[in-house]
This record gives C-alpha cells, structure tokens and sequence, in this order.
C-alpha cells in the first residue's frame, strides 16, 4: 500500500483525512485506485487519463513531471503528495529543480519550529522564514503579484515608470522585478531608513526620493501619492491598497502553512500593510476555522520596526481590523529583546518586526496549556546591521531606535 497525502481543498472527499492509502506499482495505478476507494473525488485528480488541471503530483518529494510522468513506478515506502496547482505547489520539492528566472524562486519558504523560543514543551511555535525569499523578505510575494496582475489587466505596459512608497523592502523587491522585466523605478523612502536599504535600491537602478524622517512611512506614501497624481507616467502599485498584495498570501503564503501542518491554533504577524494578516489569516481559516489571528502592532508614536499604529493615522485600505482577532501592543525594547533571543537561541538572523511578531507569540503561547503558533518573519536581518541596537544596552536602546525607521 501507498500513502496518499490530500491538500486540505480536497479533504472533504476523502472524510476528512490528511493521508489516505492506496495500492498500485505505478503512480497512475495508485491514483485510479484512490479515485475508485473514494469516488466523491470523481475527476478532481485524473481527467481524461491525465493528472487534473488543478493539481501537482509528487513522489517522493518530486514532481512526476520530472520523472517519468503517470508511469513512474511507486517504490516500497514512497509517499505520492496531491498539490493545489493554483498555489504553484504549497510544499516544494526536497530539492528545487532548475528554473529560468530568480521569480521563480518567490515563495514556498521554510517552516521551522522555535523548540527553543516556545515557553512551554506543550505549545509548538513554528516561524515562516521569508527572509528566504531572493531578496530577502516577504515582499517578493506581493510585489510579484501585483506587478503580474497589473501587466495581465494591462494597467502595466512595457517601459511605463513604476513609483512606490517603501522604507525598504517592498522597494528591494520591486527593483529585483523591475531589473528584471526593464521598468524603471522610483522609490520614495523615509530619509532615516537604514544605508543599507538607500544603497540596495540604487545598485538595483532604482532612483531614491526621500521623505521626511520624522513622518515615517506615512511620509513616504504622502509624497508618493502627491508625485503619482503630477505626472500621469507614473503607474504606482501602491501596496497599501493593492488587492494583489493580500491574495499573494492567500495563494501563497496561507496555502503553504496549510499544507504543512495538520492544525494551526493561531496565528501571529507583524501589523504593516495589513496584507499578511488578511491573506494568509482568510487561507487559515478555511481549513482550519477557531484559529485566531493575531496582529503584534507597535506602541502609537512608537517608530517600531516595520509594524505600523492603527492610532497614527492611517489604515490601509486592505486592512480590515474586524478580521483580526487580537492586537497586541510592542514597544521597541520588546521587539529587540525578541529578536536579539531569536539569534541567540535559534541562530535566526531576522528583521527588527520579527521580534515584535515572536514577542506576541511567546506571550499567546504562555496563555496556553497546548496548541501551535505560527509566526512569520517577515525578513532578514542583514538589511539593518548598520543599526546600533543590536549590542545597545537597555539605557540606550530607545534612543538608538528612535533614530531609524523600520520598514
């Protein structure tokens, strides 16, 4: 017998159940036999004697496809995994095959448990590490969604000039893309955002407008939206108010947690644009419908680390407050606590907002008596290593962070 591993989209079919078995020496022969033990799944899996649109089919960690097809022979022990074709595969292979674009590469990032951070032995806590992405966060997701969605629509064309507000990664993210498919770029940034992210925009080609430090990021849309409406060859795909932005998560990022694990109890991001939390919190919920989704958001006044007050006055159009269960407020010494012992005791090297989204899932966790925690971390920690903060002492780390603004 064969294990079969369901997506959750077809779990219904088969009662309810993560893996199922089935007998046959080829994977053509496992998968007509699945069909037959559980017909509610009709030509979900195989239409026409082929493997159905909507689906990617694993052996072994392999697309079939690289292998001999539907007449790969199922050795002992093997498992054949179902995949929703729609979310390009929510669990990639053991070993990437090689692709023709550094876009291909966006998404399916790693899960890994924080054994260590968890307070208790009995609450699992595991961090999606989309520092892992080619430029190093989770903005690769949306900015590959929405620049392929606005090319699709033809609101895009060829050459037109792109214009973001960012205080960095967003603005790494769409001058990879904009590198890569021949658009020119302006990103309009925060003066007190880190050199390293300044300097990262301009080797990528990208022109850098600077907004007034002390406005934040706030700044940076304001003069942003100011410039787009100016000069109309601008076409800004303005994240904050981009439905692309939330479903690259629900298509992504949520469908790959989902696929990953059996149960999820809650879920705990970063408050920035709103997208994560919208997108990846609706996927959740469809397979896995008491979890709570949990917002860490910063201290009002506070220029914390990526995150953004809902009380500093502005709400992202994308963000719909009702969907989040929790808002848990971070200050900054919080967030560099969180971060400085993800490193320490995980070998995590990650973002400033990270800490800010371990700080609320260690103290959710310690709420619990059992259950699992899903994190993200939304970057790396490379782009902020010319922050003084990392060995600040307590006396001085204020100070050194109000200094810096974090996303």
């Amino acid at each position: 017998m064969t294990t079969v591993r369901i997506p959750p989209t077809l779990r219904a079919e088969v009662g309810g159940e993560r893996s199922v078995e089935a007998e046959g020496d080829t994977v053509r022969a496992v998968l007509e036999d699945l069909v037959a033990r559980h017909p509610a799944l009709g030509t979900q899996i195989l239409s026409g004697g082929e493997v159905a649109t909507f689906v990617n089919v694993y052996l072994g960690g392999e697309d079939i496809r690289t292998l001999g097809g539907l007449e790969t022979e199922v050795g002992e022990g093997q498992t054949v995994i179902l995949l929703p074709a729609m979310a390009g595969g929510s669990t990639p292979p053991r070993s990437r095959p090689v692709v023709s674009s550094l876009l291909d590469l966006v998404g399916n990032t790693p899960l890994v448990e924080l054994s260590r951070i968890s307070p208790k032995s009995t609450v699992q806590i595991y961090a999606k590490l989309e520092g892992q992405n080619p430029t190093g966060s989770i903005k690769d997701r949306v900015a590959k969604s929405m620049i392929e969605v606005a090319e699709t629509s033809g609101e895009l064309t060829p050459g037109r000039h792109l214009l973001e507000p960012t205080s960095g990664n967003t603005g790494h993210s769409l001058a990879m893309i904009a590198k890569l498919k021949g658009y020119p770029l302006t990103c309009v940034m925060p003066e007190n955002a880190t050199e390293e992210r300044k300097r990262l925009l301009r080797l990528y080609g990208a022109e850098v407008v600077l907004s007034p430090g002390e406005e934040g990021s706030n700044g940076a849309v304001r003069l942003a939206l100011e410039l787009a409406e100016r000069d109309p060859r601008y076409f800004m795909p303005f994240q904050y108010a981009n439905p692309a932005n939330p479903r690259a998560h629900y298509d992504g990022t949520g469908a790959e947690i989902a696929e990953a694990l059996d149960h999820v109890d809650v879920l705990v991001a970063g408050l920035g644009t709103g997208g994560t939390l919208m997108g990846t919190g609706d996927r959740l919920r469809e397979s896995f419908p008491d979890i709570v989704v949990a917002a860490a958001e910063p201290l009002p006044g506070d220029p914390v680390m990526g995150l953004r007050s809902l009380d500093d006055g502005y709400i992202p159009p994308i963000l719909d407050v009702s969907k989040l269960d929790r808002k848990m407020l971070v200050s900054n010494a919080e967030s560099v606590h969180a971060v400085r012992a993800l490193l320490d005791l995980e070998g995590i090297f990650a973002g400033v907002s990270c800490g800010a989204a371990v700080h609320v899932a260690r103290k959710i966790a310690e709420e619990m008596d059992e259950g699992v925690i899903v994190t993200i971390l939304a970057d790396a920690g490379w782009k902020y290593l010319s922050a003084d903060f990392w060995e600040a002492s307590d006396e001085d780390l204020e100070k050194s962070m109000e200094r810096t603004i974090w996303w």
